[in-house]
């Protein structure tokens, strides 16, 4: 899984079994206070040794994402400048945004993402998978996890979670004396354009803030 916000450069990714023990560690920091010990880990992966968790402890510290304090019990610190226990958020992810078409908006919660807060501005954030491929020219994937702020009022040119009667898409918003535009980065797409009098059925959701990509 790898963080990606405009302006700001994602380290080395880890690998996926990697990321859900960072996961598990961010998790038990914000829940608990402190990090899981060895023997935490290990029973919640399964794992047959404690060598097992340690060596992924150790592979994960060489990325910079932790630092291990050997002979301690709860000797991991989290030394991502933005993953401190004090920054961690459980976002809720509640469905598909399309970067294409707009498909049916789903607020069912599926999942919590723990993320380094400080990374995302704004508050009230939530997250949403994306379908489609009419904003890759922004590096918005297919399958990617858009991470939006919540809020119904965003300025020219943002990309925005926009409502369309009961559908939801990704796009870049304009908003004139002429209507609305919400504009694709693929070429491929053309604009979604709605008069003033449309644009009563038209309402954001929020502005995208960052994404989130597995490998």
């Amino acid at each position: 899984m790898q963080y990606r916000l405009f302006g700001m450069e994602p380290r080395k990714p880890l690998t996926r079994r990697q990321r859900q023990v960072f996961d598990f560690i961010q998790t038990c920091a914000v829940e608990t206070g402190s990090a899981p010990t060895l023997g935490e880990i290990c029973s919640h992966f399964g794992f047959k040794s404690s060598n097992s968790a340690r060596q992924h402890l150790h592979l994960i510290e060489q990325k910079g994402y932790l630092k291990l304090r050997p002979g301690r019990a709860r000797g991991i610190r989290l030394t991502h400048r933005n993953a401190s226990p004090q920054s961690v958020s459980l976002v809720p992810l509640v469905g598909r945004v399309a970067a294409g078409d707009p498909i049916m908006a789903i607020e069912d919660v599926e999942a919590t993402i723990p993320v380094p807060s400080e990374l995302w501005r704004g508050a009230d954030h939530f997250a949403m998978r994306v379908q489609g491929d009419s904003m890759i020219g922004a590096g918005i994937f297919d399958g990617d996890i858009a991470v939006v702020s919540a809020q119904p009022m965003v300025e020219n040119g943002m990309i925005a979670a926009v409502v369309i009667g009961e559908d939801v898409t990704l796009k870049r918003y304009f908003r004139s004396v002429d209507g609305i535009r919400l504009r694709a980065e693929n070429s491929s797409y053309s604009d979604l354009v709605f008069d003033p009098q449309d644009s009563d059925n038209i309402r954001i959701v929020g502005v995208l803030v960052g994404t989130i990509r597995t490998f």
